[in-house]
């Protein structure tokens, strides 16, 4: 897994590194000439004469030592220094600055012009690549007036751009646009990775995201971390040869109801190419008609919360509840007894996350763990917030749901966040094509089988996230189309090609 830091870790990192005794200008001199190595293996071809923009702060300093390296290189870039008053430029950038002030000196063709960010309009914005070193992971507050005019331009000029560390304005913590942020092509980003980059919209503007190393050891660990295939492979080990059926789990998933029988189909063969030996569908339906439907599936008639409880009791190894079971006082009883009395683990999905809109305190009591896999509009319920909220601060939502109901919390989307209110796991898996009604209720049937397996509920949660996102990816033809049953169907293909 890789850590993903905010931006008091990352100050932390430096402070640190300094104190260790790493001067700050050697970090600095590090990370642009890693960033200079990545800007040529990948734009070699465009830069006969690149632009390179930096404002009056650290982020221009790496700005300023990447001007002086494509130097080395027999490049001749164009500098501008954004700043209203550049004599008071200070830090580990002026020495940098001056030095590329006293190279371009002697080098025809290479320039550095100081241009206060009013006059931008001015400027002729012509080169062959754009480098973005205006703001970086500091940046708390939104870009207004002349340096979003700045950054506008930037963001519109005629050739492709290269942000420092973070495109300008994105916010490092939760990926939101802080004012006005370019679209990069690539964002070399400096010591470890950033959490806005792996949250849209950071992830839409940062484009292809590098790691360049500034020559002080990142934490190996963080609160945060993204995960990679490699970590599903190793969790998800060969089963012995002996295994079968009974060792594999049972999933019952109490679901659907008259007219949302596909709900529960569809959990259910996400439980079964999950890897359960076994699944009963509990349903409110009728039972003749799921019978008809259903092949490897068994299913049981659910009138009561107590014949639920029953059902769990003879033959769960772990449940899925919500899927299609309906938001009537009927479905709402269901869901909340099976969630607060049944003594196995529990994926709450759908129906069962509407019935703890307002009352999450309440799954505190439940007596064992409990898996939430609401999307955006379900997790603002469950604070009583609008969606706008909870996406403008994903890693915050899924904590502050964890935190209250005491469970695990998958909140999906795009780059969905797996959080238990104290650490998080962001899963980079994923296609547009998943968002289609039945891959969530796909998705809750993958998470009961990895619960059955004997996995904490955090473990399962994030296991069966990546391996949803990329089962929709080998699934999908293009970015839509796909049908969720299609999802399910990947899995052990996914499965097979990450080991």
């Amino acid at each position: 897994m890789i850590p993903l830091l905010g931006k008091e870790a990352v100050r932390a990192l430096d402070t640190a590194s300094i104190a260790r005794g790493v001067p700050g200008i050697v970090l600095m001199e590090n990370a642009g000439r890693g960033a200079t190595e990545a800007i040529l293996a990948r734009f070699g071809d465009h830069l006969q004469r690149p632009l390179i923009v930096g404002g009056g702060g650290q982020n221009g300093g790496d700005a300023w030592v990447i001007a002086r390296h494509l130097l080395v290189h027999g490049i001749r870039p164009r500098a501008l220094v954004i700043s209203r008053d550049p004599s008071r430029i200070g830090g580990d950038a002026s020495p940098n600055l001056h030095a590329l002030r006293s190279l371009v000196a002697e080098v025809e063709g290479a320039s550095v012009e100081d241009v206060a960010p009013e006059a931008i309009g001015s400027i002729r914005l012509d080169g062959s690549l754009v480098i973005d070193g205006l703001f970086g992971t500091g940046l708390d507050r939104p870009i207004e007036g002349a340096y979003a005019e700045v950054v506008r331009r930037l963001d519109a000029a005629p050739a492709p751009l290269v942000a420092l560390d973070l495109p300008s304005g994105i916010d490092a913590d939760t990926g939101q646009v802080l004012g006005v942020a370019p679209h990069a092509a690539l964002t070399v980003t400096f010591g470890a990775q950033k959490r806005g980059l792996h949250q849209y919209p950071g992830v839409a503007h940062a484009g292809e995201v590098v790691l360049a190393p500034i020559g002080a050891p990142a934490p190996s660990a963080s609160p945060v971390m993204l995960v990679e295939d490699s970590d599903v492979a190793a969790a998800v080990s060969v089963r012995p040869g002996d295994a079968h059926k009974g060792t594999a789990g049972h999933v019952v998933v109490v679901a659907g109801s008259p007219g949302t029988t596909g709900a529960a189909l569809l959990a259910g063969l996400g439980a079964m190419r999950g890897g359960a030996g076994l699944v009963t569908l509990a349903t409110r339906a009728d039972q003749a008609g799921m019978d008809q439907r259903v092949v490897e599936l068994m299913t049981a008639a659910v009138g009561d919360v107590d014949d639920a409880l029953r059902i769990i009791a003879a033959k769960a190894d772990t449940v899925v509840v919500g899927p299609g079971l309906g938001t009537d006082d009927e479905g709402m009883e269901l869901a909340r007894g099976v969630a607060l009395e049944a003594g196995a683990p529990a994926v709450l999905d759908a129906d069962a996350l509407t019935a703890f809109a307002g009352d999450l305190e309440a799954l505190r009591k439940a007596p064992a763990p409990r898996v939430l896999t609401p999307h955006p509009g379900e997790a603002a319920r469950l604070l009583g917030v609008e969606t706008a909220e909870v996406q403008a601060d994903r890693y915050g939502a899924a904590a502050a749901i964890a935190r209250a109901s005491g469970q695990v919390v998958a909140l999906k989307g795009a780059r969905t966040v797996i959080s238990d209110g104290e650490r998080a796991r962001v899963s980079p898996a994923g296609t547009p094509a998943l968002g289609v009604g039945g891959t969530g209720d796909v998705l809750a049937g993958i998470t009961g089988a990895m619960l059955g397996e004997g996995r904490t509920a955090f473990d399962a949660a994030w296991i069966a996230v990546h391996l949803h996102g990329r089962a929709g990816e080998r699934a999908a033809v293009t970015d839509r189309g796909l049908f969720a049953r299609e999802v399910a169907d990947a899995v052990p293909h996914v499965l097979a090609a990450l080991r």
